[in-house]
């Protein structure tokens, strides 16, 4: 039985392209203000290692089956499981599982909006030296008024999704590869000119000492438990994200070797990136803070206290902004082409009403951050419990579920294997750890994730 394919939207121009459209999804904001700072504070390259391995054994082969079975069936990632389950005669009810992923990502989209907005509007915030001098105090007051002031939170909320919704709207394979191929380059190098900065007035031996030194006595079982969730969202599996790039992946393309070069990319941007931040940060003597504490607080006063601080400050805002963006227009993508693929709705408009779910979503979010909302649950805002939910429970869910069908319903042949004694076994090493090691590692970072957000 042929695999009955629907009309595809197009495909990438080169691989490279590829490369860097899936860049611009995985590259984004946990590879600045968490994976650095877990390192530094779990044993250093004891922790490194034990993230390498995770992102090796465990996410590495579940990324290559997604973009596999995106790559045979050609469609959005709902009609991809579908239409595969229909020709390996397993359950069609296996297409749930990217459905509720295309929703996670809707949902880790519209968080990711919220985070956006402040990036955005720290950009001003940092470019006239609001902060120039400032204390630890002010730059948290300076935060606090941001979240004070929620029509300004949305004024650049909106302006994060206007862009969003615009590249969407564009073809992914014409007009966001293009952007994506002028904008990675000149992001990269920012990031070297932001690493030059730190190496000359940050603390840069501290850092080098913090995240490559060997320190097995700092590292634990909960380090190991950080390291394989750090790993695990390393590469956005569970969101259905990279299947919908997948579907647009060129034909005779090694998907491993391309997906191999793209863990790397990312583990170098997130040691540049952490390089930088523990650098400036501890050269001013501060306890820094972790997420949103490193990123509007710790951040802006170290750069107001550095020469040029202004400058390195926007750059540094202007950067993480834009990889955001780039990532949420993936995250929608599943969502948007679902919609241009099943029920014919013109791109544009399946790029506007996604957005405008993410919109409402994002504002519910900031309304929830009010002291007197009716939008807090248990002491918890709507944003802490969106980002549990999707984080803690629907990311690794959807990955483990499609791990099982990716592995024991789908037949050989679907993912490409040949008769070359070499391929053969290469493909007998990935179905390997896509069978018996990443399933469990999946479980633990399901149940552990949830026992950390919940009851710890």
């Amino acid at each position: 039985m042929a695999i009955k394919k629907r009309k595809v939207q197009g495909i990438w121009s080169s691989r490279w392209t590829f490369l860097a459209a899936a860049t611009g999804l995985v590259v984004s904001l946990g590879d600045f203000w968490a994976v650095p700072q877990a390192i530094s504070a779990n044993g250093g390259a004891a922790y490194l290692l034990a993230y390498l391995l995770c992102l090796l054994f465990v996410v590495l082969p579940v990324a290559v089956a997604e973009v596999r079975v995106a790559v045979r069936a050609r469609a959005n990632p709902v009609h991809a499981v579908d239409q595969l389950a229909h020709f390996a005669g397993a359950s069609r009810h296996w297409s749930l599982v990217t459905q509720v992923a295309a929703v996670a990502g809707l949902l880790l989209a519209a968080n990711l909006g919220v985070v956006a907005a402040w990036l955005l509007a720290y950009v001003p915030i940092m470019a006239t030296g609001v902060l120039e001098a400032a204390s630890l105090d002010m730059a948290a007051n300076e935060f606090q008024a941001l979240l004070d002031n929620p029509a300004s939170s949305q004024y650049w909320h909106r302006l994060f999704l206007g862009a969003v919704v615009v590249l969407s709207a564009i073809s992914v394979v014409k007009g966001m590869a293009l952007v994506l191929r002028i904008v990675l380059p000149v992001l990269f190098l920012a990031m070297l000119g932001l690493l030059y900065y730190s190496s000359e007035l940050g603390d840069y031996n501290a850092a080098l000492t913090g995240m490559f030194s060997y320190r097995p006595a700092e590292f634990s079982w909960w380090a190991l438990l950080s390291a394989m969730k750090h790993a695990f969202y390393t590469l956005a599996i569970g969101t259905g994200a990279l299947m919908a790039y997948g579907a647009y992946f060129p034909s005779g393309r090694s998907v491993s070797r391309q997906l191999a070069f793209l863990a790397l990319l990312d583990t170098t941007v997130m040691l540049l990136g952490g390089l930088v931040i523990v650098a400036l940060v501890n050269d001013q003597h501060i306890q820094a803070g972790r997420g949103l504490a490193l990123m509007f607080i710790s951040l802006p006063y170290t750069f107001g206290n550095l020469v040029f601080g202004d400058i390195a400050g926007t750059a540094f805002f202007i950067m993480v902004g834009i990889l955001v963006i780039t990532s949420v227009v993936a995250l929608l993508e599943p969502t948007v082409a679902y919609l241009v693929e099943r029920w014919a709705v013109p791109r544009g408009l399946s790029a506007v009403l996604t957005g405008m779910v993410a919109w409402l979503m994002g504002d519910l979010a900031m309304v929830s951050l009010n002291a007197d909302s009716p939008l807090q649950f248990y002491s918890r805002t709507l944003l802490e419990w969106s980002d549990i939910i999707v984080g803690s429970v629907l990311l690794p869910l959807c990955a483990l579920c499609f791990t099982l069908f990716a592995a024991w319903r789908v037949p050989g042949p679907v993912h490409g294997v040949r008769d070359h004694w070499l391929e053969k076994a290469f493909f007998w090493l990935w179905q390997t750890m896509l069978r018996y090691i990443a399933p469990p590692a999946l479980l633990v970072v399901l149940v552990a994730g949830l026992y950390q957000r919940l009851l710890m």
